[in-house]
């Protein structure tokens, strides 16, 4: 088995897009705009990260949790925070992973993880 996405909500859709595309920097795979739901679909190198925001009436439950693995760390956390988001600092975990945590606009969080330096996952 393999991971096959994890999913975000977004209370505003626009702005989820500006900032996992321009801030973050991920590459559109899909996107859809129908009942009951429209969503973005992000390629992670094998694992998507869909977010969404509903567009009709839901009463199930989302999920959320997410490791980015990204070769360029410090360059991705200076983008975000001259973006504005809310970051923890970059830490060495006892586990070995260069790590930090990364709140979107809606209060979601994710972790970026230095893909040279990711420990024993």
């Amino acid at each position: 088995m393999r991971a096959l996405f994890t999913s975000l909500p977004a209370a505003d859709y626009a702005a989820s897009q500006r900032f996992y595309e321009q801030l973050v920097g991920l590459r559109v795979q899909r996107e859809y705009d129908g009942a009951p739901h429209r969503f973005t679909n992000y390629d992670l190198g094998g694992l998507l990260l869909k977010v969404y925001e509903w567009t009709e009436p839901y009463h199930g439950s989302g999920h959320t949790g997410l490791f980015i693995e990204t070769d360029a760390l410090d360059t991705v956390v200076a983008r975000i925070r001259d973006g504005g988001a809310r970051l923890t600092p970059i830490e060495v975990h006892d586990w070995g992973g260069r790590c930090c945590s990364v709140t979107d606009p809606f209060g979601n969080i994710f972790s970026l993880i230095d893909a040279r330096q990711h420990g024993d996952i």
